[in-house]
This record gives structure tokens, C-alpha cells and sequence, in this order.
């Protein structure tokens, strides 16, 4: 047998048409079936702006980088460059740590390239900065972070 029917008289006609019953059981599937659906779409959608931050670290390293072969160059310099770029991504230009190393060793101060010096710029932030605030956290890890490391040599 299926679902419990009910029996709908119009004047005359005696015949039976079935009229389905929703219960409680129904709505409570459909229920946490939206759930998981919505819980997903977070899910998804942090993801998306994980990614979309990771390629913007990619650019603002690849002109941080530039402004590093640049004469005169500091690594003061190299960091406003850097956080310009991220300007506008939510938290992620306040909380990105910029390191510049030149031949593996961090750079402080002016930069002095010499002919095949490889300088690497390592840019990371945590992975809740990359996300707006009314996205919720269905449970974060505090401690994932977005990171993009970009290397090139110096040839004057």
C-alpha cells in the first residue's frame, strides 16, 4: 500500500481520486536535503574566493618582483607594491606577510642585484581572509593559509 488517500466527491461523480499527504517524514528529507545543499554552496563558494586570492597573490608578487629588478629598489618599496595590488581584497592586503629573498637570504633595506642573483617573493595570508565576513565559517582551520612563492633570476 502507499500513502493514505482521501476521497474527493464532486456532485455526482463517485469516483476516487488520490490526494498525496506530505507528512512530517517529507518535510523533515526535504529539509535537511536543502541543508547539506546549502552547507555545500558555502563550501564552494569559500573555495572560490580561496582561489580567486591565491591568483591575486600571483599577480601582486609578479609586480613586486618587478619593482624589486627596479634601480633603487627597496624592500619597502617591494611591499607597498605588493599590498597596492591586494588593495580591495577584503582582509587579505592587511593580512599578507611579504618575504623577499635574494639568493635564499631575506632582504632588508636596498636591494643590490647582482648578474644571476635569484630573488624569490613569498607572499601568505590566512585562508579566512580571503573570504567576506557573511560567507559562514562551517568550520575553518585557522591554521590554512594561501600562499604563492614566485622566483626569478636578475640579468641587468
Amino acid at each position: 500500500m502507499g500513502a493514505p488517500t482521501f476521497e474527493l466527491f464532486r456532485g455526482d461523480d463517485c469516483r476516487c481520486q488520490p490526494v498525496p499527504v506530505r507528512g512530517v517524514g517529507w518535510v523533515l528529507r526535504w529539509a535537511a536535503a536543502l541543508t547539506v545543499l546549502a552547507a555545500s554552496a558555502a563550501i564552494l563558494l569559500a573555495f572560490a574566493y580561496q582561489l580567486a586570492a591565491e591568483r591575486a597573490l600571483a599577480g601582486a608578487a609578479a609586480a613586486g618582483l618587478r619593482e624589486a629588478s627596479l634601480p633603487r629598489a627597496t624592500s619597502g618599496s617591494v611591499e607597498a607594491v605588493v599590498r597596492r595590488q591586494l588593495a580591495g581584497r577584503f582582509d587579505v592586503h592587511r593580512a599578507t606577510t611579504v618575504e623577499l629573498l635574494q639568493n635564499g637570504v631575506p632582504i632588508r633595506g636596498i636591494i643590490r642585484p647582482q648578474s644571476g642573483d635569484r630573488f624569490s617573493l613569498v607572499l601568505s595570508a590566512p585562508a579566512v581572509a580571503a573570504v567576506p565576513h557573511w560567507l559562514p565559517s562551517l568550520a575553518w582551520n585557522t591554521n590554512v593559509s594561501v600562499r604563492m612563492r614566485i622566483d626569478r633570476r636578475f640579468r641587468p
